[in-house]
């Protein structure tokens, strides 16, 4: 029994590793465009950040990243009644929600932080209470991060 377990263990470690090593680096070239993207300013829209997520999200790090998350906070806290889309967008790339979630993180200024999460907990629209819920969290989770900073 031990032996099927381990060997179910080595079959799963190896399907991640090489999802993983599938994973498309950010090259030089890419890394050049992603930055002039991160020095302008936020997306305002979930298509937009969809389509640079497509483009550019192998290159999210640094300021590309703090960028990414700006431009989440922008859109949830500015452009509320727009989750639908998000939504949308999230149930055919699971990976964009992902992407989306992760962004909603302790780089962000609070008081937006605070508003995502207040907006997830009092305005959710019907039918998104999932997503709602999950934005909640992690809104929650920036905030406990940011409260344990020096």
């Amino acid at each position: 029994m031990m032996r099927r377990n381990f060997a179910v263990f080595i079959v799963i470690l190896s399907i991640r590793c090489v999802g993983h090593a599938q994973e498309r680096p950010c090259t030089v070239p890419e890394s050049e465009i992603a930055m002039k993207e991160a020095l302008g300013p936020p997306i305002q829209a979930w298509d937009a950040l969809y389509k640079s997520y497509k483009l550019h999200g192998n290159c999210d790090d640094g300021i590309m990243a703090e960028n990414y998350s700006e431009s989440v906070a922008r859109i949830l806290v500015d452009h509320w009644s727009t989750l639908p889309r998000l939504a949308s967008l999230a149930r055919t790339d699971t990976g964009f929600r992902h992407f989306v979630l992760m962004h909603v993180d302790a780089t962000l200024d609070m008081k937006d932080v605070e508003k995502i999460r207040t907006k997830a907990e009092t305005q959710c629209p019907k039918g998104l209470h999932t997503l709602c819920d999950d934005l909640r969290k992690q809104a929650t989770s920036a905030l406990k991060e940011d409260a344990s900073s020096p």
